[in-house]
């Protein structure tokens, strides 16, 4: 292939990728009268959506809530049009979603089995059922069918773990209901084990002594008892330079990619950050090796080894990192930077923590950092999972204690279990005809390849704006100059872009995310909106 033109024939791993188009037979999506169907949907816009009707839209939005994260000219989306696919309608036409709601769409969301779940929670009324998992167990009232309780959502989580990562005594899942709070009960699940060992292999004594050196006192409000209550825990938190792991402040203390999620907001003293890919050292550079009691023990105690730069190692609680970097520009993770983290980790019983929330089941396989050739310890996701979810060793069950963790619907919300249930059981275990029998992580394959050839082609064509591209299976990124200014303008052409991180000097990383059942004619519809857009630029 040499030119964007519509390509002819193109087969990957035996599977023809043109031949794929002549089995479409998808049913039009009908709502109130207008129709699309994503077998034959086209990019069409007639007019510019930033008419009249947006900037009265966008006003009488300002006008009630607060600042958030889109930009004062960010797209209007007209609910009640219907959405097939990457293919959305709209007043002005149809145009092309590579948002995907940042990443939380991961199947077509007229997907049998999705319409389906839904479906069953309308017909037994169970659509608005909110149940609080931290509290109740469910189960499900006998001679009903299609019910799915949050055990059912949580099993099928640490089968998938078990079997990208096999662990003696399997794993097992806190629910809550976003990425930021997956990761926050992460920070405590860590912090609350590595408390806990240090407790019983050094004793309280030695634990006062470190607290003492710290300045650290007891909180006089639950007064005196065999375990007191500190008014502060050293246990540190290592995660990566430009990187995100949420917004809500103890997931902050993470996250390091933007200037607007760091100014005039407190911060955690135990918290470090290293280099993303960088030396596989990295790790062991900021570590004190020592055994607890020696570093308490030496001239200037703890403190002594913290003025010189160096984290005890027995006090970090967690290492936690994106294997493909979202914010940070949708940069895959290096095998050799993640060989050293792991061993390291390993080497010093620090919790491996990998934060899947934006790449679950995106690049061929359900969990990104599997391509990095390590395993990690605790998984964190949520976005196309449709729930929030830790999960970690089931070892880790022994050193908790009832009413450490909870959480507002506790992960029980059943719209959201019974779609994630949906979601999960489908790309683990199907096969679709139209992709010949093929399940979904093989077609993310297959079309990730397809995806690759086609951008080479258009970043040869237009080396003047694209100076590279890189990603696994459905995600990947491409750097092109006046990165904000070309979303703007694919806007208006019918193409919904989404940047990773911020521009720099001129030149910014665009997001590419494409359903798991994504089709050859959305790819190619996507190669050549962009090489109409740049072609204008």
């Amino acid at each position: 292939m040499t030119t964007t033109a519509p390509v002819n024939h193109c087969v990957i791993d035996g599977y023809d990728l043109v031949a794929e188009k002549s089995r479409y037979a998808f049913p039009d999506v009908e709502i109130a009268g207008a129709r699309l169907n994503r077998g034959t949907a086209k990019v069409d816009v007639r007019f510019d959506p930033n008419d009249g009707v947006a900037t009265v839209t966008r006003a009488a939005h300002t006008r009630v809530a607060f600042k958030t994260t889109h930009d004062a000219d960010a797209p209007v989306i007209e609910l009640g049009y219907p959405i097939a696919g990457h293919y959305a309608m709209a007043r002005n036409g149809v145009h092309l979603d590579m948002y995907l709601g940042v990443a939380q769409k991961l199947l077509d969301e007229n997907h049998p089995r999705l319409v389906a779940a839904v479906d069953t929670l309308v017909k037994y009324r169970l659509a608005l059922r909110r149940e609080i998992m931290t509290d109740d167990y469910h189960a499900v009232r006998e001679g009903l069918t299609g019910i799915v309780t949050t055990t059912m959502v949580a099993d099928e989580l640490t089968k998938l773990a078990a079997q990208a990562f096999p662990r003696k005594g399997g794993y097992r899942v806190f629910l809550s209901n976003s990425g930021t709070e997956a990761n926050e009960a992460a920070i405590k699940l860590a912090q609350r084990v590595r408390w806990r060992r240090l407790g019983r292999k050094y004793g309280t004594a030695l634990m006062a002594t470190l607290m003492q050196q710290l300045s650290i006192g007891t909180v006089a409000y639950f007064g005196n008892s065999p375990e007191p209550v500190y008014e502060d825990y050293p246990m540190f938190l290592v995660a990566c330079e430009a990187s995100f792991h949420g917004r809500t402040l103890g997931a902050l203390h993470l996250t390091r990619s933007k200037r607007a999620h760091q100014i005039g907001y407190s911060k955690s003293r135990w918290t470090r950050h290293i280099k993303f890919n960088g030396a596989p050292d990295s790790l062991d550079a900021i570590l004190d090796p020592r055994p607890l009691d020696v570093i308490v023990g030496q001239p200037g105690g703890v403190r002594a080894s913290l003025d010189a730069g160096k984290v005890p190692a027995e006090l970090v609680a967690l290492f936690i990192a994106e294997g493909f970097q979202g914010e940070g520009g949708y940069v895959l993770g290096n095998r050799a930077f993640f060989a050293g983290i792991r061993a390291t980790c390993t080497r010093h019983d620090i919790l491996f923590v990998a934060d899947e929330v934006q790449s679950f089941a995106r690049t061929g396989q359900p969990f990104v950092i599997a391509h990095t050739g390590i395993a990690p310890d605790v998984i964190t996701l949520a976005k196309g999972a449709w729930t929030g979810a830790t999960i970690a060793p089931a070892e880790l069950d022994d050193e908790l204690e009832t009413g450490w963790h909870s959480n507002t619907w506790g992960g029980g919300k059943m719209f959201d279990n019974a779609v994630s249930y949906a979601t999960l059981t489908t790309l683990a275990n199907d096969a679709d005809p139209l992709f010949l029998g093929r399940g979904y992580f093989e077609n993310e394959r297959i079309k990730g390849e397809y995806l690759r050839q086609r951008l080479a082609v258009l970043a040869e064509k237009h080396s003047d704006v694209v100076s590279d591209f890189s990603g696994l299976g459905c995600m990947f990124g491409v750097t092109v100059k006046n990165r904000d200014e070309l979303i703007r303008k694919a806007w208006t052409q019918g193409m919904k872009l989404l940047g990773a991180g911020s521009e720099k000097d001129g030149v910014g990383r665009l997001r590419v995310l494409f359903l798991a059942d994504v089709l050859t004619k959305e790819i190619d519809d996507f190669i050549d909106g962009m090489d109409r857009v740049l072609s204008a630029t």
